[in-house]
């Protein structure tokens, strides 16, 4: 009976190491959660287009958009543990939804298998040209001498504007009027429009409409001031908010260890790639970082525990 035991469990290992030579032998599918030209749909495109060089297969990018990514999750988590669907979540996705919806159809770190860290986001906050504010302080005092008067769009309650907008809120005493959209290009759309007032995204996205003169950034929400926009960060305007969103690869729990290798090295290639991040990651504002499954994994954990502290500040809570 040992015998047989270890004979089988050596078969197994052998199906294990063909299954991961093998893969891809048919098309991939990326799902991303969020819109198309966020940080996150930017990578998805452009890491698709590497990967099916290097496998000789279609990989294809769907984004399922709405309610904060909780669509395009819920299908990311029922999805088929073979490595033929991958997924491209951030900050909210992962650490804040299981927070604040409490009846959320995934748990990220039980339902995905973490796959590679791909950056940190910065962002900026921009407000409508209309709206006589030239920097945060300037914002608040708006939002002080008329309570909800200035509409503050986000692409959902716990997006990463909506916490963002809640966290000055209670660091400051103001109010701002939140509205939640379905997707960013709805909020940012709004903002340009005036139907709103305040805009809070990346940097590379705002940036088009800084130059035409619709939007003006009063600052930037991450460690150092962007390339891309002439603004302070919020730290040395005397706000210090120690948080910034992020993007990741996943895929269903359950997938083998050697198709999650793989994907691994052949992410990392491109992360590590001076003219990948200059081409794609640089103009989305994302700074890499990559490494291991395991390091991802630790940090989805301890992103969790951030994300449950600023939930609790922010009285963040769903509807």
């Amino acid at each position: 009976m040992k015998i047989i035991h270890i004979a089988l469990i050596s078969l197994c290992l052998m199906n294990l190491t063909s299954h991961a030579q093998e893969y891809p032998s048919r098309p991939i599918k990326i799902i991303q959660p969020l819109g198309v030209g966020t940080p996150a749909d930017l990578f998805s495109r452009a890491i698709a287009q590497q990967l099916s060089e290097k496998f000789g297969q279609a990989v294809i990018v769907e984004n399922k958009v709405g309610a904060n990514g909780l669509i395009g999750m819920d299908a990311c988590a029922k999805a088929t543990s073979d490595g033929y669907t991958i997924c491209v979540p951030s900050f909210s996705q992962v650490s804040l939804n299981p927070v604040i919806y409490p009846n959320i159809t995934y748990e990220p770190l039980k339902d995905l298998a973490p796959v590679v860290f791909v950056g940190f986001i910065t962002s900026s906050i921009s407000v409508n040209s209309s709206l006589p504010a030239y920097n945060i302080k300037e914002l608040v005092e708006l939002a002080k001498a008329k309570p909800e008067s200035i509409n503050w769009s986000s692409w959902g309650v716990g997006s990463f504007s909506h916490l963002y907008m809640s966290w000055l809120e209670s660091t400051t005493g103001v109010k701002f009027k939140h509205i939640p959209f379905k997707t960013i290009d709805q909020a940012l759309t709004a903002t340009l429009a005036g139907d709103t007032q305040v805009f809070m995204n990346t940097p590379g996205l705002v940036l088009p409409h800084v130059k035409s003169g619709k939007l003006r950034t009063l600052a930037i929400a991450g460690p150092k001031r962007s390339p891309l926009l002439d603004a302070p960060t919020l730290k040395e305007q005397g706000y210090n908010a120690d948080f910034l969103s992020w993007i990741g690869v996943t895929v269903p729990a359950g997938t083998p260890k050697e198709i999650i290798q793989k994907l691994n090295v052949e992410m990392n290639k491109a992360i590590s790639d001076a003219k990948f991040v200059e081409r794609v990651l640089t103009p989305a504002s994302v700074e890499a970082v990559g490494g291991s499954p395991e390091e991802f994994g630790a940090f989805m954990k301890s992103d969790r525990e951030v994300a449950t502290k600023l939930a609790k500040i922010a009285k963040i809570t769903s509807n």
